[in-house]
This record gives structure tokens, sequence and C-alpha cells, in this order.
């Protein structure tokens, strides 16, 4: 715990330090977001709070902590698709590129460290899901799926920090709660107080006063490593906690993406098109302020998160556990498909409020 705790500090410590330094390199590079007819904000905006986390993380792990049992690997597979993100943030890349990138990088963690998902746990009630053959190929499914979703969710500011953090912090909760789970407890706190001068840059806390972004090479990087710490925590024998706990402490960012994409499906467009039709963008619609959405939103991910951990520690089973997702993830989707509808009452219920 001492470890964990000491990597986390100077985790944090050197991604504070870092926001300052990356400054003028991110001028340089041309890693300024630019407002335009999807991008409301005002001025060029440094996309190095991504940047600085990572940094923050790797060094303090490369001075507290092993690089054994596939860490190194991790370390060497997020330095490049952090590498591939900063790219992306200045250059613009394809979405095919990136899509390859994400998939030769998961595969490459997968196969290399060894490590991979095995069950999906006792979802149904009829016995456990093995993936026996399948369990690599649905890792690297897993950290396609990750890397975007919290990609997809850095809409406003705070959010994608802010649920980060939930899921960070959820899973420090669940490994410090286990036995021989250190190095993924140091892993969770280290990012996580990586992220935290970049929360304070992104909604301008002191001593900050200008914005600063994740950019894609951060939200990419801890869905990266965030499904790098789901495998780990679920592997069977030694196990930190259930396959489907991992759903409830990732449901907001998993949701708005699978519902996003099968709205865009179902529209006859690419899955992978960008739009304003995203949770924080509907509540924005309805009324609501930046600042209130990103309120509202985490206190939703809070609520999500606290279910999961509520029910790994009673031993809810886990049928019931993934039917109550599926059912949450059901109204989710009829929301998003109705949001017309909902606007209206949002609205009401936001006037009257203010009145």
């Amino acid at each position: 715990m001492e470890a964990a705790s000491s990597t986390g500090l100077l985790a944090g410590l050197i991604a504070f330090v870092s926001l300052f330094v990356l400054k003028p390199v991110a001028v340089y590079a041309n890693l300024l977001d630019k407002p335009d007819h999807r991008k409301l904000h005002k001025g060029a905006i440094p996309l190095t709070g991504g940047l600085s986390a990572f940094l923050g993380l790797g060094v303090a792990w490369l001075f507290w902590m092993p690089v054994t049992q596939g860490y190194g690997l991790f370390l060497f597979c997020a330095a490049l698709l952090v590498l591939m993100g900063a790219v992306d943030d200045a250059r613009d890349l394809s979405a095919k590129f990136r899509l390859g990138a994400q998939v030769a990088l998961g595969a490459l963690l997968t196969f290399g460290s060894g490590i991979s998902l095995e069950s999906f746990g006792n979802l149904f009630g009829f016995g456990e899901v093995t993936l026996g053959l399948f369990g690599p190929l649905v890792t690297i499914a897993a950290v396609i799926g990750a890397t975007n979703a919290f990609n997809m969710i850095d809409g406003i500011d705070g959010l994608a920090g802010s649920l980060s953090l939930i899921t960070l912090l959820s899973l420090a909760i669940l490994f410090g709660a286990s036995a021989g789970f250190t190095l993924e407890l140091a892993l969770s706190l280290g990012i996580a107080f990586a992220l935290v001068p970049y929360l304070m840059a992104n909604l301008r806390i002191p001593p900050f006063r200008r914005k600063i972004f994740m950019g894609d090479a951060g939200s990419m990087f801890i869905g990266f490593a965030v499904v790098w710490l789901l495998v780990n925590g679920t592997q069977p024998g030694e196990m930190a906690f259930r396959p489907v706990t991992a759903l409830w402490i990732i449901a907001l960012p998993l949701m708005d993406m699978v519902a996003i994409m099968v709205r865009r499906a179902r529209k006859g467009q690419s899955v992978m098109k960008p739009d304003r039709e995203h949770l924080h963008h509907i509540f924005m619609r309805a009324g609501f302020s930046d600042r209130e959405a990103l309120i509202l939103i985490t206190v939703i991910g809070v609520v999500f998160a606290g279910f999961g951990l509520a029910g790994e520690y009673l031993g809810l089973p886990e049928w019931l556990m993934f039917t109550a997702f599926v059912g949450v993830f059901a109204l989710y989707d009829w929301a998003l498909s109705h949001s017309w509808r909902l606007l209206v009452v949002f609205r009401r219920s936001h006037s009257h409020n203010r009145a």
C-alpha cells in the first residue's frame, strides 16, 4: 500500500510540473484544439492533459515499481498509443489508421503478456460463461471498445477526467480490498493522481488560469489502462472482483458509446462519425450549463459505480447485476432515441427550478 501511495503522489507531482513544461511544446507541435463547427470553445487550447498524465504515471512507475508481470509491455504499448494519439491531435489521422493501431497494440499486449479475459462469470444464472480460445480476441475487442468509449465521452470540460477518476478510484477500492494486487492498486492510484492536475487545469481551478484539454492521447490511454486493469482484476483463481462488476464501474462511457453507435447504425451512418447526440449534449440542449451537466452526469457515474461496488461486496448474484445493467442500458438507449421528448420535460423542470 505504501509503494502504491508513493507511486500515486509522485505521478501527480510529475504530471503537475509536466503541464507547465508541455505548454510551449504544444504550440511548437501544433497540439492545439481550435474552434470549428463542432467545437464551440474560444481560442486554441493545448491538448496536453493526457500527455502529462502519462508522463507522470510512466516516470513514477519506473522509479517505484517493477516492469515484470507484463507491466513493462503495458507501458511500452501505452507509450505507442499515446504517441499515436498526440500525432492524431496534431495532424488528424484517419479513423482506419487509428483503429488498426488500436488492434495491433491490443494484440501485442494480449499475446505478449499472455494475459486475457477467460470468463464472463455466471451472467445468466446457468453457470460460468467461459471464453476459451476466444479470450484473446474478446480482450482485443475490449481494448478497442474502452479506448474509444473514454475518447467519445470527452465532450465537455471535466467530464472525461471525472468519469475516469470514478472508474480508477473504484478499481483502487477493489484492488485495495484484495490480497495480491499491489501492482494493480499502484497503477490505479498512479493514473488517478496523475489526472488530478489535468482536471484542475481543465476546470481552471487555481493555480491554473488557462484551460487545458485531455486530447485523444489522454482519453485513449485511459481506456487502454482501464481494460488492462479490468483483465488483471478478473482472472480466475486470483480474482479481485467479478466481471459483471466491471460493467458497472465503466457504465456511463460504455453505455454512451454503444447507444450512440447503435443509433448511428440505425440511421445508416458511420458508427465512428462525430455528432452532438451524446448525453452531455442532450443535457445542454435542455438548458443546463456545461458545469451543471458535468455535475449531474458525474453523480450518475458515481451511482452506477457505487451499485457495482455494493453488489460486489454484498455478493449479489451475477445474473441479477447483469440483468439490472441490461435494463439500465435499455432505458438509456430509449432515452437517447427519444431525447426530443425528454428535452421538453427537462426544459420545463429546469425553468421551474430556476424561477
